[in-house]
């Protein structure tokens, strides 16, 4: 679970800046 939690942070971070968060699947 901690995985799922860390991924949507990251994309909750790239999509601040703008980013591609389908870039972010992994």
């Amino acid at each position: 679970m901690n995985t799922y939690i860390e991924d949507i942070f990251a994309r909750e971070i790239l999509d601040s800046r703008g980013n591609p968060t389908i870039e972010v699947d992994v």
